[in-house]
């Protein structure tokens, strides 16, 4: 299972870069117009929402684009300020989504959530609870399902903060310098 898991969230990340890289060489200009316009209209607080919200909750934006935000927009030149905040609200978010799996993990309609997961994941997740939140937090593998699966399945709070600031924190920034890097590659 991990190793299974491990092979998906690295064909994820090879394709996120390539596909970066070739937006980034393609459409460098568009690329800056529209991060510097979105940091306009919302700014680095609007980012840090949007980063709450949706590694708190289960849904399918990446963290990812906040960091290209970042790293093709004037942000960029305090990008660790900005990286390591949107480090910590990941953080905080991805504790909020294991205290709603674990406080709402027993009602009906999150069971049926989570009954779209295989018992063979939920007892991944059981099992190697560090190491399966660690997996969530480094990879391209939505974080938020990872932290409210962990909840509801009764990773202990310790365990799953200690995953998270180990390896979330570091994974930010090492995805956003290969973001950062991408557009040059092929220019």
């Amino acid at each position: 299972m991990i190793r299974e898991n491990l092979t998906k969230a690295l064909a994820g990340l090879l394709i996120l870069i390539i596909v970066l890289s070739l937006l980034g060489f393609w459409f460098e200009e568009e690329l800056v117009a529209a991060t510097n316009a979105v940091v306009d209209r919302i700014g680095f607080a609007g980012l840090c929402l949007i980063l709450l919200i949706t590694d708190t909750l289960v849904t399918p934006v990446s963290p990812d684009l906040l960091l290209v935000i970042i790293a093709k927009s004037d942000l960029a030149d305090h990008w660790a300020r900005y990286v390591f905040i949107l480090s910590v609200v990941s953080v905080v978010a991805g504790m909020l989504g294991w205290s709603i799996g674990r406080r709402l993990g027993h009602l009906k309609w999150v069971s049926r959530f989570f009954d779209q997961f295989d018992e063979k994941q939920r007892r991944f997740i059981r099992q190697y609870g560090f190491w399966a939140i660690v997996l969530g937090a480094v990879t391209p593998l939505p974080y938020s399902v990872t932290c409210w699966t962990a909840g509801a399945v009764g990773v202990s709070a310790k365990t799953a903060l200690t995953a998270s600031v180990l390896f979330r924190i570091p994974r930010m920034f090492l995805y956003y310098l290969i973001i950062a890097s991408t557009g040059t590659w092929f220019g």
